[in-house]
C-alpha cells in the first residue's frame, strides 16, 4: 500500500494506492463523512493528523477502499498527470551517522559500538521536484541517499522486537549536508546542526510505501545519481543496525511520534551537489526521489 499527497485539481490531497492505482482518498472520506480528517489550515500535516486519528491504518483504508468498489463511484487518479507533494512536513527528522561500513570508512572514521544519531528539523523538508537551495558561500555540499521509515504513533522506549508496531512503512530522504561546514564545527567540537538543517536540506519522498508491502527490505538496493552518473549503489541489507534496532536505541531516550521520520544512513559514494545539477535517489520498491539544484543569495 502507498500514502502520498498530490495537487489535484489545484489542491493538495491524500490519494492512496491498494493495489490497483491511485485513489483520491480525501474525496473517499469526504463522500463517508469523514470531513474533519481532510480539512485544516495546514496541509502538509494532514498525513499526521489522520495518523493520530486512525485512519491511516492499514484496516481501515482496505475498509474504505472496499466501499468504493461496492459503491462504483470512481475516485480513481490518472498518477501521471499529477504534481507530487512532500508526502508530510515531519516533526523531526533522527539521522543515523556511521550506519554503514562504507561511508563511515569513507570519512575517515570507525564504526561506533552503537547507533549514532543526530536531528534535521523540520524547515529541511521538501518533496519531489522542489529544488534543493545551496547559500552562496557555503562551501562543499554532499548528497546522502538514505531510507527512511515513518513513524505510526508513539513510541518511547520501544525493544527491537516490537518495532514494527510503530512502523507506518518508508520513504526517500537525500541527507543534504554542507560537508565543509560540518568539517569545521566537528573540527571546534560543535554540533552539526547548522551543516544539516539548512533549509530545503531534507528532500522526502515521492510518497510512503507500508511495511508490509515494502519489507523484506534484504535484496533491495539504495541508488544515487546525480546528472545520470550513478554516485552511490548500497544494498540495505548491508546497513549495520536494522531498522529494529535503530528503534530501539532512539527510544530509549529520544520519544519519536506520529509522522516523525528515521533516516537510517547512507552507503559510500557521497559526492558534491553544484548548482544545475539534478540529483534522483532511487529504492528499489520506493521509486526515485529527484530533485533539482540551485544557488542562492
Amino acid at each position: 500500500m502507498k500514502i502520498a499527497r498530490f495537487l489535484i485539481s489545484g489542491r493538495p490531497a491524500v490519494a492512496v494506492d491498494g493495489g490497483e492505482g491511485f485513489v483520491d482518498f480525501g474525496a473517499i472520506l469526504e463522500a463517508r463523512g469523514y470531513r474533519s480528517e481532510i480539512t485544516g489550515a495546514d496541509p502538509e500535516r494532514r498525513i499526521i493528523g489522520m495518523l493520530k486519528r486512525g485512519c491511516l491504518e492499514e484496516t481501515f483504508i482496505e475498509g474504505q477502499l472496499s466501499w468504493t468498489r461496492k459503491s462504483g463511484r470512481d475516485f480513481s487518479l490518472a498518477v501521471e498527470d499529477l504534481t507530487p507533494l512532500l508526502p508530510l512536513r515531519p516533526p523531526k527528522v533522527i539521522c543515523l551517522a556511521r550506519n554503514w561500513a562504507s561511508h563511515t570508512r569513507e570519512q575517515g572514521h570507525e564504526l561506533p559500538d552503537q547507533p549514532v544519531y543526530f536531528a534535521k528539523t523540520e524547515n529541511a523538508a521538501i518533496g519531489p521536484g522542489e529544488p534543493i537551495r545551496i547559500p552562496r558561500g557555503v562551501g562543499r555540499v554532499d548528497h546522502e541517499g538514505e531510507l527512511g521509515v515513518v513513524i505510526s504513533r508513539r513510541a518511547s522506549r520501544v525493544p527491537a522486537e516490537n518495532a514494527e508496531r510503530f512502523i507506518l512503512g518508508y520513504t526517500i530522504v537525500n541527507d543534504v549536508t554542507a560537508r565543509g561546514l560540518q568539517r569545521d564545527l566537528a573540527r571546534e567540537g560543535w554540533p552539526w546542526f547548522a551543516a544539516k538543517s539548512m533549509d530545503t536540506f531534507a528532500p522526502i519522498g515521492p510518497w510512503i510505501v507500508s511495511r508490509r508491502e515494502m519489507e523484506p527490505l534484504s535484496g533491495k538496493r539504495i541508488r544515487v545519481t546525480v546528472n545520470g552518473e550513478l554516485r552511490q549503489d548500497g544494498a540495505l541489507e548491508d546497513m549495520n543496525w536494522g531498522v529494529g534496532d535503530c528503534i530501539e536505541a532512539i527510544t530509549e531516550r529520544v520519544t519519536l511520534g506520529p509522522g516523525d521520520i528515521i533516516a537510517t544512513g547512507t552507503p559510500s559514494g557521497v559526492g558534491e551537489l553544484k548548482a544545475g545539477d539534478d540529483v534522483m535517489v532511487e529504492i528499489d520498491g520506493l521509486g526515485r526521489l529527484v530533485n533539482p539544484v540551485v544557488e542562492v543569495d
